[in-house]
């Protein structure tokens, strides 16, 4: 990376971002006019919304994604869900702890910064960027709160056609149109007919509600700095500062990471497979798998022999289906075969050109990459034996849609793995514990309303559910009764409700 370039180019990059009419930020063309004026009659909320899908992979206010269909495991449908917020918690907005306003007044300040720091007069911008972030507040406060977005709360079918019926104020059928059609497939045309899962029509409603009764110069003022926000860190260092400056505030952290490192890791993140494939043929041996494998299914016949010898809560039948689940859950180790196969990793690639020059531009084509990675799958079924996890993840992770648990190779290593020269109790008791995690979320408050197929359904007895609740209460009101009182916290209750057995 040329750094001195980077420096001398300052805000071009994103000044040229701000050009374009999808993103004029209005209080920025206060500053600058000319070709970053914003105008009301020109802007259209659904367009911006589906570019910063398809050039940021961003989603605000709205989130499309592609994934399996909860209830069909074996085809992918499309999903539409609330977005993230600028502040990482939903609390961040709605409580007035000493944090939660000290969060909120580090934001509020960055915004103005940075808007002024990209031509925004400084009066227009505190009065400005005050109205986006009350209204991102109030969005906060539609929000659907973790504990209530279970899934069979979220799995909500509607055809296009009836959501706009449902909910009319926005044009459901072009934004889908927008992010989901391409001209190189034409199996992703999108009609009225087509299914959607509506995770969340109550915030919609609301969410549509709260649009029309905001002035939109106040929309596309927050809108648009969710844009700025996403890229401020891919500017030269006044910005990266600047934003320093607000993470000290909002997560502690004290210094600047390292521009070499900043790299590495964003390559890393989205360049999964071919930084995958590398890391696999350096570091990855193959008797690992073969001893994990192994370490699983003992892991898997401890968990069945006390399922079946152990639980006295459990009916019979719902005992029967719940080994029989155990059996079918699907162990993946190491890394996905198809990274090994260079064909298909240079056709995933070859659509990216890089350019030692133009660090801004290389995350702005990497991002568009990212975008469509998902909706490529539509009209596909899902290949339940195969896997997508990034293989230098230091994480486990469990599937409820193909039922599988996934030990990605960046897992395998001291101090959670120990090798064929050490004692096997050592890996039994570092990652079998992981292992035995893992494979109790396909039975713990959400896992247990998937079948052994990946589907959502209730196979679970009503008495079984009703034993297994009236269990788990007494560990929420031990931990309701843990305190930290140099923080004045007590631990959520709702998060346990996720880490039962």
């Amino acid at each position: 990376m040329n750094e001195t370039l980077l420096e001398e180019l300052d805000a071009k990059p994103m000044l040229k971002t701000l050009k374009q009419p999808e993103f004029r930020w209005p209080v920025v063309g206060d500053g600058r006019g000319g070709e970053y004026q914003w105008s009301q009659s020109d802007w259209s909320l659904l367009k911006t919304l589906a570019e910063m899908r398809n050039q940021h992979s961003k989603s605000v206010l709205i989130r499309l994604y592609v994934s399996p269909d909860d209830k069909n495991s074996s085809q992918y449908i499309i999903k539409l869900d609330q977005a993230s917020l600028s502040l990482p918690s939903r609390e961040d907005y709605i409580t007035n702890t000493s944090s939660a306003q000290a969060y909120r007044a580090a934001l509020l300040s960055l915004m103005v910064d940075v808007a002024v720091m990209l031509g925004a007069p400084e009066k227009a911008a505190l009065t400005q960027m005050e109205k986006a972030l009350a209204f991102e507040t109030k969005v906060a406060h539609i929000l659907i709160p973790y504990e209530n977005r279970t899934s069979e709360n979220m799995y909500n079918k509607y055809s296009l056609s009836r959501l706009q019926r449902s909910i009319p104020q926005f044009e459901w059928l072009n934004f889908v149109k927008a992010v989901v059609e391409s001209k190189g497939d034409p199996a992703l045309s999108i009609t009225s007919s087509e299914p959607v899962i509506v995770r969340v029509p109550q915030y919609f409603k609301e969410l549509m509600k709260l649009i029309e009764a905001t002035d939109p110069r106040t929309v596309a003022n927050y809108v648009q700095w969710r844009t700025v926000f996403s890229r401020i860190t891919t500017l030269s260092r006044r910005f990266l500062y600047r934003y320093l400056d607000y993470a000290r505030v909002t997560t502690g952290t004290t210094s600047l990471t390292p521009r070499w490192d900043k790299c590495v890791n964003y390559v890393e993140n989205s360049l999964v497979y071919a930084t995958g494939r590398l890391f696999v043929n350096t570091h990855f041996q193959e008797d690992k798998k073969h001893m994990m494998e192994e370490l699983i299914e003992g892991i898997r016949w401890a968990f069945i022999d006390m399922l079946e010898k152990e639980n006295d809560w459990m009916d019979d039948l719902t005992k029967k289906r719940a080994v029989e689940k155990a059996h079918a859950v699907l162990p993946k180790v190491g890394y996905p075969e198809f990274i090994l196969n260079d064909t298909y990793l240079n056709e995933d690639l070859k659509q990216l050109e890089f350019n030692e020059k133009d660090y801004y531009g290389n995350v702005m084509q990497t991002l568009k990459f990212i975008a469509k990675s998902d909706l490529t799958w539509l009209r596909k079924s899902v290949p339940r034996t195969e896997w997508f996890t990034n293989p230098t993840t230091v994480n486990a992770f469990y599937s409820s849609s193909t039922n599988q648990i996934r030990f990605p190779a960046g897992e395998l290593q001291k101090p959670f793995f120990w090798g064929r020269e050490y004692p096997r109790s050592l890996s039994y008791g570092a990652i079998g514990v992981i292992v035995g995690h893992e494979l109790t979320h396909g039975f713990d408050n959400n896992g247990r309303k998937y079948d052994k197929n990946g589907n959502l359904e209730q196979w679970w007895s009503n008495s079984s559910i009703e034993a297994f609740t009236d269990k788990t209460q007494c560990m929420i009101e031990q931990y309701n009764g843990y305190h930290w009182e140099e923080a004045g916290l007590n631990v959520r209750k709702h998060i346990l409700n996720w880490q039962k057995w």
